[in-house]
């Protein structure tokens, strides 16, 4: 049997990025969980459902979060002192370590999810950490709570400390564990996530652009963030015009990728 809800509110939204709509006292339907309708008055097919009306408050769709770090919810307002490369040594590297232990991960993760609800937030891309079990844990979580994500695993083979640091065998296997681990979601999905290019080796950049081609999966890492971050990029691949191009040389680089921040990307880049 079919199980249909009826909203009643002042709703908002935008069906095309150039197009937003306001209904005042409007109704939305859904059926079986799917939104099939929205409009200012109640199809006759549905006259007989139930109306929970939300006077004047607002409707809206939830927001999408198109990158966060999950294991950095504690860290929040917090390293304002430091550009990103310090940051990351003295504040996120260190902390990002802790979840090692998942235990710790259960804690800090189902703080975060609750406040992706208490927010808004239904659909997400998150980093999580290298720790595969860890990262299990996040995907639970938003599983449980019902809402829609894609989820990384990190990797890093260098650049990471002491403790924050796999080695390309190991981040290799652990990806490929992880991966048939996530089969059991519905609403969560993998995403291959090498941090930046600076935390991988070109080896297992390609072996991370060979797994996201053989199996089809989306890709998420940073781009052009700081320009310390660049010179380094550039450094360590001087055959690469830009920053982006240390990506698409190993298959990292298409039209499901997605780029944190590009604060720094020129026409060429964008």
């Amino acid at each position: 049997m079919n199980s249909t809800v009826i909203l009643k509110g002042n709703i908002l939204y935008t069906p095309r990025p150039s197009e937003f709509i306001s209904i005042p006292h409007g109704y939305i339907i859904a059926v079986d969980g799917v939104v099939v309708y929205c409009g200012e008055s109640i199809p006759p097919a549905y006259a007989a459902c139930e109306v929970t009306d939300y006077g004047d408050n607002l409707i809206i769709p939830g927001f999408v979060d198109t990158h966060a770090h999950a294991p950095q919810y504690c860290n929040r307002g917090l390293g304002m002192d430091k550009e990103l490369l310090p940051w990351l040594e003295t504040y996120t590297f260190p902390e990002e370590a802790k979840f090692s232990d998942p235990d710790y991960a259960r804690l800090v993760y189902g703080a975060f999810v609750q406040d992706l609800w208490r927010n808004g937030t239904t659909r997400s891309i998150l980093f999580g950490t290298i720790h595969k079990e860890s990262t299990l844990v996040l995907m639970e979580l938003l599983q449980k709570a019902g809402l829609s994500a894609y989820v990384g695993k990190v990797n890093m083979d260098r650049n990471g400390g002491e403790n924050l640091e796999e080695t390309t065998e190991e981040s290799i296997r652990e990806t490929l564990r992880w991966l048939e681990s996530c089969k059991r979601f519905r609403f969560v999905r993998p995403i291959i996530t090498p941090r930046f290019t600076p935390a991988c080796t070109d080896e297992l950049m390609a072996e991370l652009g060979r797994i996201a081609a053989e199996q089809n999966l989306y890709v998420q890492s940073h781009l052009s963030e700081n320009v310390d971050e660049i010179e380094w990029v550039r450094s360590l691949h001087p055959d690469c015009r830009q920053y982006w191009e240390s990506y698409d040389k190993f298959g990292l680089w298409k039209s499901h990728t997605v780029m944190a921040h590009c604060i720094h990307s020129d026409e060429r880049e964008r």
